[in-house]
């Protein structure tokens, strides 16, 4: 018993000294808008657009790490008025990425960081005529496309985190840009 107790201890101990773990788990919320492109290049005003993010991030080093995630979006509440004159309406996507992730040290707790990479999407939306009339169509298309972000984030001695971003997501003919405020924890 005493052995186990012995055993026990040391790893325990081992773990509290092995400094900052390198598993990251998390997620963001955002709100921004975004801009519609139609097959024949004629541009539509996509109203504005919320959006959700939840990742897991493995760093290789105290700077760069890997990071996946699920998202989606849609339109937000201008979207809802604006759909009513545009032709383009019921604007909605979600899909997984993959991302490299990058950060410059401000002091030991604040960072500024970079996230580059490419996700695998699904885009829906309707298309009708002009004031609603005519007939909708309802379009859904998939494809992969670059994904980039920039932001600013603390870590806090108990490993939760906060952090402030801009991502720009091309989703296909979808261009979404949100201004997202997150959170994680590393663990």
């Amino acid at each position: 018993m005493k052995l186990l107790s012995i055993v026990i201890a040391s790893i325990l101990s081992f773990g509290a000294m092995a400094g900052e773990s390198n598993h990251i788990i998390g997620g963001n919320i955002g709100y921004g808008g975004q801009d519609f492109e139609a097959d024949n290049g004629e541009k539509y005003g996509g109203g504005d657009s919320v959006g959700i993010d939840a990742y897991y991030r493995y760093m290789l080093n105290d700077n760069f790490g890997l990071e996946g995630s699920i998202f989606s979006g849609s339109g937000g509440i201008a979207s809802a008025f604006t759909g009513l004159i545009s032709t383009v309406d019921n604007i909605s996507y979600k899909g997984v990425r993959a991302a490299i992730y990058g950060q410059i040290p401000l002091s030991e707790s604040n960072s500024l960081y970079a996230k580059l990479g490419a996700s695998a999407n699904e885009l829906n939306y309707d298309v009708s005529g002009v004031f609603g009339s005519g007939t909708t169509e309802s379009i859904e298309t998939d494809g992969t496309d670059f994904y980039g972000a920039v932001g600013w984030g603390i870590r806090f001695q108990s490993g939760l985190g906060l952090n402030l971003e801009y991502q720009y997501v091309p989703i296909q003919e979808l261009i979404v840009q949100n201004f997202s405020i997150g959170m994680s924890y590393r663990f």
